[in-house]
């Protein structure tokens, strides 16, 4: 029930009026012949103790008492959670229920007996006294409560005459946040979709290596793990930096949050924005109905792995860098920015600091993801790895082909001794070649691409006068010490300086093994 509590001004009193004072306590209760003979502006307004509380404004007070006795539904519209404004063909307002205050968190004494054309002149319900027809507006969002409402206006009639009219306010700021996180959520799941494989990879196996230089890299991502810091990731392609990035993901606080990749590299530079801050409806030709969320969005309350970042094109890293500033996204299409929380990992295999020089890369952007940087050792530098990574892609693919193979101790030293360019995704396709091609049921060097079997030759010259190539080594003898010494190296030093299953491995004597450790010095020792 509306009380003139509702609409006196505490700080107009005024004390000479010659009317006594009211003391009635709702607006039901006051007879308009009550002020039959009051010439002041305002109507003092007292408490329960006869104490002047404020005032209210006379020709306003009597114009909605006048009001209130024409609708008798307005206590039902009280108890009402739908706000409800009703106003007279003139525009004023001379009916707000509490939950319209509450709806729009509005005082409604500031707008009981105003005109809504003064008030809010660009007011959806004007246009119904204009043109006498109901209009409805859903999802509008009010930007400065931050809410989402339902509007519904109608004209209110007399007959064939119509005397104002009135909106119903539904508030929908839940369900319009449940239905954009239910959508959020199955775009999440799509991209899931595309990550089962590496996922189911990452869950059932442990990660290959125990050279001291992966294990050194390995606890330096744990390390940061369990912090929102930005993390680079460094180093060349095929070293596995998705993996150290899984590593970090699966031991912080958002390892059951989203983790979203993207690779910076695949996306053309026209779509590379609308990828990682999705679009609006409508923000360009083609655009999908309803709009797409980007990458950022997919990731809210996870982690963004961006590989290949290097390749981020300049006009667009200062995009990112504001992204990761200010914490906000602007979606293609769209005014607003929204808020984002997001760990970013970067990755790439370029040089970063040589491209800043240069002015290919942002100094700043730089700064900004190279808070933790993590090498990924190249393969050539794990060698106790080599010999792990190959026994276990060859019980993968011997499982995937349902073969049964083993390989060759050569193959073995010829893998120890190559140099590795591609990396673990080299030694990956290369066994799962000769795992296709092999014909017997062992592979051999005739089973490896030509390039590894002929991995001792140091360089190729072309004659002019011919098309025959010419092989240039040193004499047999080096090559052949040159070639023991450094099997016998790796192959020790893969099973951490056990010198016994180095030589079971190799298939020496006892007593050649150590005669030669012996003449290739303490390198070996």
């Amino acid at each position: 029930m509306l009380t003139i509590k509702d609409l006196m001004n505490p700080n107009i009193k005024d004390k000479e009026s010659e009317m006594e004072l009211m003391e009635y306590t709702c607006l039901q209760e006051i007879d308009l012949e009550d002020f039959g003979h009051v010439i002041h502006e305002y109507v003092n307004v007292v408490d329960e103790k006869h104490n002047l509380v404020g005032a209210v404004k006379t020709e306003r007070l009597k114009y909605l008492i006048s009001k209130q006795r024409e609708n008798l539904l307005t206590q039902v519209l009280d108890t009402m959670k739908t706000g409800f404004v009703a106003i007279d063909r003139d525009s004023r307002i001379f009916y707000v229920n509490h939950a319209y205050g509450n709806i729009l968190n509005l005082n409604i004494s500031k707008i009981l007996g105003r005109y809504l054309s003064i008030i809010e002149p660009e007011a959806t319900l004007l246009n119904v006294l204009k043109t006498k027809q109901s209009q409805h507006v859903n999802n509008q969002f009010i930007k400065s409560i931050s809410t989402y409402v339902d509007i519904n206006t109608y004209p209110l009639m007399d007959g064939d005459e119509m005397v104002g009219a009135y909106s119903i306010f539904t508030d929908v700021t839940d369900v319009n946040e449940l239905h954009k996180e239910v959508k959020r959520i199955s775009a999440v799941a799509e991209e899931y979709g595309k990550q089962v494989e590496a996922e189911k990879f990452l869950e059932k196996n442990k990660i290959i290596g125990k050279s001291k230089i992966y294990l050194d890299c390995v606890n330096k991502a744990l390390k940061v793990a369990n912090t929102d810091m930005m993390v680079l990731l460094r180093g060349e392609n095929g070293t596995g930096k998705e993996i150290i990035a899984n590593v970090i993901k699966s031991n912080c606080a958002r390892k059951n949050k989203p983790f979203i990749t993207v690779n910076c590299s695949a996306i053309p530079e026209s779509l590379i924005e609308s990828e990682l801050f999705g679009y609006e409806e409508g923000a360009f030709s083609g655009a999908s109905k309803g709009g797409k969320m980007g990458k950022f969005q997919l990731a809210d309350g996870g982690t963004l792995f961006m590989d290949e970042i290097g390749d981020m094109p300049y006009q667009m890293q200062a995009k990112l860098l504001r992204a990761l500033q200010e914490g906000e996204i602007e979606k293609v299409g769209r005014q607003n920015n929204i808020p984002i929380d997001v760990r970013v990992i970067a990755a790439t295999n370029k040089p970063i600091e040589k491209m800043v020089k240069e002015g290919t890369f942002r100094e700043d952007l730089y700064y900004r993801l190279n808070v933790v940087s993590i090498y990924i050792p190249a393969l050539r530098e794990r060698a106790n790895d080599i010999l792990l990574l190959s026994d276990y892609f060859l019980e993968k693919y011997c499982k995937k082909y349902d073969r049964y193979l083993k390989i060759d101790k050569a193959v073995y030293q010829t893998f120890l001794a190559y140099d590795w360019p591609g990396n673990v995704r080299e030694l990956q396709n290369t066994i799962e070649s000769a795992v296709v091609l092999c014909d017997r049921d062992l592979i051999m060097l005739d089973d490896l691409p030509e390039n590894m079997q002929t991995k001792n030759i140091k360089n190729v010259m072309k004659l002019p006068d011919s098309k025959k190539y010419i092989m240039q080594f040193d004499t047999l003898k080096e090559e052949v010490e040159n070639f023991e010494k450094n099997v016998i190296l790796q192959t020790v030093n893969y099973f951490d300086g056990d010198k016994h299953k180095a030589m079971e491995l190799l298939g020496l004597p006892k007593r050649t093994f150590y005669r030669k450790i012996a003449k290739f010095g303490t390198e070996i020792e």
